[in-house]
């Protein structure tokens, strides 16, 4: 079954199943959490599509076959400040820089030594861009000037500092939240 939707003041017509994609979805997390609670990996990063671990996978997990992973990367150092903000060295010296929200002319002035630097407790860097907004209701568009402001955090685990440099995190406790 495909839904159609007709959005208003376009002529546009959005095809979508919502049933399948949160089919999708579950069958995701349900084949992620294979990494995220196997002590035989330690995990260092995971969101929807991708997993950083501190090992290689077995030859079998590695392919083009569903359910299998592709190897994108070998790295040798990375930093992971947030959900969709990381940067990576790879086994061949390249710098991968991943800050979502970011446009990539702003992105292009980061480094990976920025970003280590923000492992720093209460350290922030400031950047601004150009974002365009649109209002089909008014049909127009506007550009502004932002900041977007890059730092270690987390909404959904609490930062760990040593010595005030960011070592881990661990999750939220249900009491704790109501205290807040």
């Amino acid at each position: 079954m495909v839904c159609e939707s007709h959005i208003k003041s376009s002529n546009r017509i959005v095809m979508s199943n919502v049933a399948i994609a949160a089919a999708v979805t579950a069958y995701a997390r349900i084949h992620m959490s294979k990494f995220k609670n196997n002590p035989d990996f330690k995990l260092y990063y995971s969101d929807t599509d991708n997993i950083v671990i501190n090992k290689p996978l077995a030859s079998d997990m590695i392919g083009s076959e569903l359910g299998q992973l592709k190897l994108e990367h070998t790295i040798t150092k990375a930093v992971f400040l947030a959900p969709k903000v990381y940067g990576l060295i790879t086994d061949t010296g390249k710098e991968l820089i991943k800050v979502k929200g970011l446009m990539k002319d702003a992105i292009h002035n980061i480094n990976f030594d920025n970003l280590q630097e923000l492992l720093v407790k209460d350290a922030t860097r400031q950047l601004t861009q150009e974002k365009g907004y649109k209002s089909l209701f008014d049909a127009n568009i506007s550009i502004s000037s932002i900041i977007y402001t890059l730092k270690a955090t987390s909404n959904k685990r609490q930062n760990i500092y040593v010595n005030g440099i960011f070592d881990s995190t661990k999750p939220f406790k249900y009491k704790d939240i109501i205290k807040k």
